[in-house]
């Protein structure tokens, strides 16, 4: 039988933490190492640009869908075994993409990808049921700084191995280090009892893939169709219908794919409007930089620099990320999440305001991009640790899933209006934006993460909390009245979040 948290009370974190790192690089890396080698798809398959962006919309959109979903399956039947799946999955689809030799090939690959876009809510989700609050925060944050790593690194490592190997070697290097994770987590990461009970809500699952779909190709394709085009407006008008739908369907099931009780909670959505507002910070510096530091010096706009060296100025961002979350989960349980989930923001703000106001210099770039980074990496810890304080144990890979989801659509939402803003600010004959179109998106930025920063006095601090194995803690005043009953055996065995 597979050990339980009970059975190995002195389990190592690193041998729980370590896998579930690798396992979250693999993914986040794969999201932008695809940008650098599109042109190569393109002419190896001989298709046109249009059609090559399919390789990128397909991931982005299966990522986004599944998200949930495998969430779910993970709080219903054991969150290590949907991981490795999903995992193993990835592994598959890029062996399709580095073999198939055609355009179709790479998409499906893709799209097979994206399936591990649950990676993250099922990795939080273990590492709160392994270990001790402390150590699992900790685990969180290194988990959460692999989105901003992993994305930073993704390009550079993208463009060079495509150099030299191909865009198939892109692929077969996906694969290999998914393979590597699946390993390791399958030999190093122990399987906690399950104790999901109820059935999956196909009904809500399939509502939620068909607005999800819709809603995100009508943003994901709006530039290129043409914003009010019938194809864009019918496919904006579905989602947001399918999401009523959706919405009307949850309320009413007993097992529902969102539980709409525990999203009314306060801490949840405050954790779920806190990550829209400062993803939409994170995504503009990661899409912004480099574009500045590549326009030319005349004006004031950038710096001059050539495509390898503006992907150095993300390096700052990078690193931070990695600290700020690597800190993040070891000063929760000291501080508190209201005061780091503070710091985050503050310092987010604080960052896009040196890349919005100050002149366009190697320092003020790396510095700002820096502290942006602190910012990412800060709130990118907290909100897993501040969900599985306000949701029971066996509901955080479902709610993280959500979580996931709405960053993503944030995402998708702030890249598509910078993109206006820098084609608006665009002088006619000219291939760069002006200085005034990056201060107008920084700034866009960084008011939102301000508004991030005026909301987290809201978030509720945990009460009283029981200790270890001593019963449940209501993170909330209101959560046991969200929390289904559970039999009284495994009442008596349900780790208590966050355990003292």
């Amino acid at each position: 039988m597979a050990a339980t948290p009970a059975a190995v009370p002195h389990i190592s974190p690193l041998r729980v933490i370590v896998p579930l790192v690798l396992g979250g690089l693999t993914y986040a890396m794969s999201q932008n190492a695809i940008v650098p080698v599109l042109a190569e798809i393109q002419r190896a398959t001989g298709s046109t640009a249009s059609e090559a962006a399919w390789v990128v919309t397909g991931f982005f959109i299966s990522s986004a869908v599944l998200t949930v979903i495998a969430g779910r399956l993970g709080d219903l039947f054991g969150r290590k075994p949907v991981l490795l799946i999903s995992l193993g999955l990835f592994a598959l689809g890029g062996l399709i993409a580095a073999a198939g030799g055609t355009l179709g090939a790479v998409v499906a690959g893709r799209v097979i990808m994206g399936v591990a876009g649950g990676v993250f809510p099922l990795a939080f989700a273990l590492l709160g049921q392994l270990l001790p609050r402390d150590r699992a925060a900790f685990g969180m944050g290194l988990v959460s700084s692999m989105l901003g790593l992993g994305g930073a690194l993704g390009l550079p490592v993208g463009g060079l191995v495509a150099e030299y190997f191909g865009y198939q070697g892109l692929f077969w290097g996906s694969a290999a280090m998914a393979a590597g994770s699946v390993v390791a987590i399958a030999l190093l990461v122990p399987e906690p009892r399950r104790r999901g009970r109820g059935r999956v809500d196909w009904i809500g699952a399939t509502l939620l893939t068909f607005s999800l779909t819709t809603g995100l190709l009508a943003v994901s394709r709006g530039a290129e169709w043409g914003w009010s085009s019938t194809p864009v407006l019918a496919l904006a008008a579905v989602g947001v219908i399918g999401l009523v739908v959706l919405l009307g369907v949850e309320r009413r099931i007993p097992d529902p794919l969102i539980d709409l009780r525990l999203m009314r909670q306060r801490n949840v959505w405050l954790a779920h409007v806190i990550g829209f507002l400062t993803t939409c910070g994170q995504i503009t510096t990661f899409l912004l930089v480099p574009q500045m530091v590549q326009a030319p010096a005349e004006g004031g706009t950038g710096l001059g620099v050539g495509v390898t060296q503006a992907g150095l100025y993300l390096l700052p961002f990078s690193m931070t990320t990695l600290v700020g979350g690597a800190l993040t989960g070891k000063a929760v349980a000291r501080f508190g999440i209201r005061p780091l989930m503070a710091l985050g923001a503050a310092s987010a703000v604080t960052g896009l305001s040196i890349l919005a106001f100050l002149p366009v210099q190697p320092a003020t770039v790396l510095l700002g991009a820096g502290i942006t980074g602190i910012g990412g990496g800060t709130i990118y810890s907290a909100l897993p640790v501040l969900i599985a304080e306000a949701v029971p144990e066996r509901e955080t890979g479902t709610v993280n899933g959500i979580n996931t989801i709405i960053r993503t659509i944030a995402m998708a939402i702030l890249s598509q209006v910078t993109t206006v803003v820098l084609v608006v600010g665009t002088p006619p004959g000219q291939d760069y934006p002006l200085r005034a179109a990056f201060t107008v998106d920084f700034s866009m930025s960084a008011l939102l993460n301000l508004l991030a920063l005026l909301l987290v006095p809201c978030i509720v601090v945990a009460g009283a909390r029981r200790g270890r194995g001593g019963g449940k803690a209501d993170a909330h005043p209101k959560a046991a009245a969200v929390r289904r009953e559970e039999p009284a055996a495994e009442e008596s065995e349900q780790r208590s979040w966050p355990p003292s």
